[in-house]
């Protein structure tokens, strides 16, 4: 009986029928045959970095890029202007508060104010007597430290009245302003809300700036240094700020922050894949991960040559999701193969 050939079988060797290989190391294909293989070429090129490690991360708020527009009394929430997303100006008005404690300041305030007049005609009067030799000297001295402790205790009420700026109405209200132009980013204060004294009211973001956390293992935290770039998959790249000296008890590893630049389009919240990167040695390539494969146990890549690929192998020095920095006989201009890795393989193992 007639031995059946799969369908399979004879459309490879309909497709590869010129294809030959020519070593152990080397496989011939056409242009055509490429073409036909849909395989992607990419240029080798020179690398600066390499990656360390891939680690998942989360978008927080820029700490340094965040003001808070705090209620300097508590009371109540009036009304509020603005709205999450709004741009604000500085000085504008954010929030009305009604306070029981903005009277009770007001009240000492006029105390004070009341109470410095007296000290200072008392003291007026003693020095005055004094000078003249009707009055013990000392009892004119006690008088105007008197004016100077009733004017501290005057001074302070101003200060506390100024905390952040805010605008003193009628009935005992006040109005929160913005402290700096930016964008309105949360609002704690809500119609009909109670805020505490010096409870934050409105978030601004000053700056479109966001930092990206992530959790370092216990083996890499000291090979890794405040300005170390990193690489946000399918986003930009930043720089290292700050990582934790010691361990969480509970995750054992290392908090790291990493600043991105403004205008990446990432939100707070947002989970992301980041590669720490490192300047590489001498001899660093960087190619595409997918260019890179796992072949007779080393890795290799398939080189473009003019009567097809040849198979080179490598060494990785550092792989990212979409990256690879390697070392090997290959030179930056060349082209390999970044796609169809499998069936390449496979022509080359004869299949």
């Amino acid at each position: 009986m007639a031995r059946r050939i799969p369908i399979g079988t004879l459309a490879l060797v309909a497709l590869f029928g010129s294809a030959s290989i020519a070593s152990a190391q080397r496989l011939t294909l056409s242009p055509e045959q490429v073409e036909r293989m849909e395989i992607k070429l990419a240029e080798v090129k020179s690398a600066d970095t390499e990656a360390v490690a891939v680690l998942p991360g989360t978008i927080v708020p820029a700490l340094n890029a965040r003001l808070v527009a705090a209620a300097s009394f508590a009371g109540s929430v009036i009304r509020v202007f603005v709205l999450p997303g709004q741009t604000v100006a500085k000085g504008a008005p954010l929030a009305v508060i009604e306070s029981r404690d903005l009277l009770d300041a007001l009240s000492q305030l006029k105390q004070a104010e009341a109470e410095l007049q007296i000290a200072e005609a008392v003291a007026a009067r003693k020095r005055d007597l004094a000078n003249k030799g009707i009055a013990n000297a000392l009892v004119a001295d006690e008088a105007e430290a008197q004016v100077i402790k009733i004017g501290a205790v005057l001074e302070q009420h101003k200060r506390t009245l100024s905390l952040g700026g805010l605008r003193v109405g009628e009935g005992g209200q006040y109005t929160i302003v913005a402290p700096e132009s930016g964008v309105v980013i949360d609002t704690q204060a809500t119609p009909g809300a109670t805020l505490a004294a010096m409870a934050p009211a409105i978030t601004i973001a000053t700056r479109p700036e966001v930092w990206v956390e992530a959790q370092v293992p216990a083996e890499l935290v000291t090979r890794i240094r405040p300005g170390d770039a990193v690489q946000v998959m399918d986003g930009p790249q930043g720089a290292v700020i700050s990582i934790s000296g010691s361990l969480d008890r509970t995750t054992r590893s290392a908090l790291m922050l990493a600043s991105i630049p403004a205008g990446s389009g990432l939100l707070p919240g947002q989970m992301v894949t980041l590669s720490l990167l490192r300047p590489t040695e001498t001899g660093g390539l960087d190619v595409p991960a997918a260019a890179v494969a796992w072949i007779g146990k080393s890795h290799v890549m398939f080189v473009r040559s003019d009567a097809g690929f040849t198979l080179t192998p490598v060494t990785v020095r550092g792989r990212s999701p979409l990256r690879a920095t390697v070392a090997g006989d290959v030179r930056p201009g060349q082209e390999v193969a970044a796609n169809g890795l499998p069936q390449l393989e496979a022509m080359l193992s004869g299949e």
